[in-house]
């Protein structure tokens, strides 16, 4: 099999269990008391009316959480068109769009903030890559990025708390990731660990990351 053909495997059957499972994940994560308290501290780094882009929005969780803090322009892309629906639903006042995170293009230096939340986990490393030199590039000089992943070094297809249907996961190295970050120029400011607790009874490591682009 091609590696073309994986990749169109991996995304389309998770892009599939999104779209199936989209309410069931608004309904544990939109209000998640761990993620909202990272949302709530990035917001301190935002002024009004900054233009802020959601990467993989989702159903809106995030955006919600931003609008709430401070009036933001906010515009969000995601591949699965049920999530974009439940973010337009979820924040009315942002900017929705249905587009594959990994061929989204936007000028340089146009956002006073990029939000990468939980959407790398369900890219290839070498697509994370890309995605994250895009994402910099987007930045205006002195924005701010929110990065969040989960910490480990297995992929591959799994059930979630929310889905019985199969999702592709990827899971990065911490202190890697710093590193490529650093490369392109974003020194990481804020640096947080949470556990997140699996169906099964394992324990999951979320990782959140802030960085400015100098």
């Amino acid at each position: 099999m091609s590696e073309g053909t994986e990749s169109m495997d991996k995304t389309q059957t998770t892009i599939h269990s999104y779209n199936t499972n989209a309410k069931a994940y608004a309904g544990k994560f939109m209000e998640y008391a761990p993620y909202v308290s990272q949302v709530n501290e990035f917001a301190k780094f935002l002024a009004p009316d900054d233009e802020v882009l959601d990467v993989g929005c989702g159903p809106g969780n995030v955006a919600k959480q931003l609008l709430a803090a401070k009036p933001l322009k906010i515009t969000g892309i995601d591949l699965s068109g049920e999530m974009v629906r439940l973010a337009a639903a979820n924040a009315p006042t942002g900017k929705f769009l249905c587009r594959d995170i990994r061929q989204a293009e936007f000028p340089s230096r146009q956002f006073d903030a990029v939000i990468l939340s939980f959407c790398i986990v369900h890219l290839s490393e070498a697509e994370a890559q890309a995605l994250l030199r895009k994402a910099v590039s987007w930045l205006k000089d002195q924005g701010v990025l929110y990065l969040s992943f989960m910490a480990g070094k297995k992929a591959g297809f799994e059930q979630t708390s929310f889905s019985q249907d199969p999702i592709y996961f990827n899971y990065y190295n911490r202190d890697e990731v710093e590193r490529f970050l650093s490369r392109q120029g974003v020194t990481v400011f804020h640096s947080a660990e949470q556990g997140y607790l699996e169906k099964d009874g394992t324990l999951t490591n979320d990782i959140f990351l802030f960085g400015k682009r100098l």
